[in-house]
């Protein structure tokens, strides 16, 4: 065990001194936490879909600070325990009261309200982060979740892990103006607390601002919990991905239909609208590709096995809803037109573009049917 001893570097005529209150590990979760949410709010709501990596392991950080600062919450200094900051309902209450009247008790930790909003603020960012995780597993197929999550259910979380991002930006706007209101009526600057840990304290309270820290206990808390985690993480990893398959191109299609544009993956239609293409090979897309049959009947096993209900893949999900006008056109598909209705149209004419269906000159993955937001790389020209 070590102890964390208060400073007192100034006797006020009110007997009050200055100690720190906040310990480095307290600040230092408080400020990395600022930056991991910016991090993650202006990638989710602001950032271009390549930046789904930033934002990714901005949200692994918080999940990493999160579990930290439950160690810390039992094993820290004073102020830094969830014990220091737990109040009946009715303290609660007549603090409210109290600072509605503007008129509040000032309390060395959280208060009520900044109790509240701290336990608040844990629990969404909680379920922000584990949210994301089936998000991720089940949408984008990646992660840790990958091999169990479906996409209904990934999507299906999506709109929670949204409706949860909102209510978060609300609770930091709520967090920001209650310290400014609390620093106005304590007059002291939270802020400043925050970075280097001092308040001014009745001298009767300072004794126990350093209250032991039980480094033992949370080093061995933390090491539990990396085993457990670790070991959770090395098995689901081992699983397959969830409605993911490798599948080697077939000889033919890749000779015959990636002869004259990119021949594109099985997933990409449903059977209905392969089996239109292949019997409309006379006429396709306004040129005549008749093929021999025994080609064609080749053609067709592979598309009907691989077709897009075979597969649990964003690409496959979305665009097996067909345009009623064109069901054979690939980026006709209502979905190929919401994700691209922002792209000039200039885009598609670019030189290493050319043509909208020419999928694989943006999605490097495209040929593997993943079409992972990471692997999208739009040409300068």
């Amino acid at each position: 065990m070590s102890v964390v001893k208060p400073i007192c570097n100034q006797k006020e005529a009110n007997d009050e001194v200055v100690v720190i209150v906040w310990d480095v590990f307290v600040r230092l979760f408080h400020w990395l936490l600022v930056v991991l949410v910016a991090t993650t709010a202006i990638t989710g709501f602001l950032g271009q879909e390549w930046w789904l990596n930033i934002h990714l392991w901005a949200g692994y950080g918080i999940g990493l600070m999160i579990t930290l600062r439950l160690v810390w919450g039992f094993f820290g200094t004073n102020y830094a325990r969830f014990s220091s900051f737990i109040f009946r309902p009715g303290k609660t209450y007549d603090f409210t009261r109290q600072l509605l009247r503007g008129k509040p008790d000032h309390y060395t930790g959280h208060n009520p309200a900044g109790a509240l909003m701290v336990f608040a603020l844990l629990l969404v960012l909680t379920g922000l982060t584990i949210s994301g995780l089936i998000v991720l597993g089940g949408q984008e197929k990646q992660g840790i979740l990958a091999g169990v999550i479906s996409y209904a259910l990934g999507s299906e979380v999506a709109e929670f892990h949204e409706i949860a991002a909102f209510l978060l930006l609300f609770m930091i706007a709520a967090h920001i103006g209650g310290v400014l209101l609390e620093s106005y009526l304590s007059r002291q600057n939270l802020v400043r607390s925050m970075i280097n840990g001092r308040k001014n304290v009745p001298l009767v309270k300072a004794a126990i601002a350093g209250k032991v820290v039980l480094v033992g206990k949370a080093l061995f808390a933390i090491s539990i919990i990396a085993v457990m985690a670790g070991a959770l993480v090395w098995s689901l990893m081992r699983l397959p991905v969830s409605g993911f398959k490798v599948i080697k191109q077939n000889s033919a299609y890749a000779s015959e239909c990636g002869e004259c544009h990119h021949a594109y993956h099985p997933s990409l239609l449903p059977e209905s609208s392969w089996n239109k293409i292949l019997t409309g090979l006379s006429d396709h897309f306004g040129e005549d590709a008749s093929l021999d049959r025994e080609v064609v009947k080749i053609l067709n096993q592979y598309l009907k096995l691989n077709a897009a209900r075979h597969w649990d893949t964003e690409a496959a999900n979305n665009l097996r809803r067909v345009s009623a006008k064109d069901p054979l056109s690939i980026t006709a598909s209502p979905y190929w037109v919401l994700r691209h209705k922002d792209i000039d149209e200039r885009v598609f004419k670019r030189n290493k573009i050319a043509s909208k269906g020419n999928c694989i000159a943006c999605h490097i993955d495209a040929g593997s049917g993943r079409f992972d937001d990471q692997m999208i790389n739009v040409p300068d020209e």
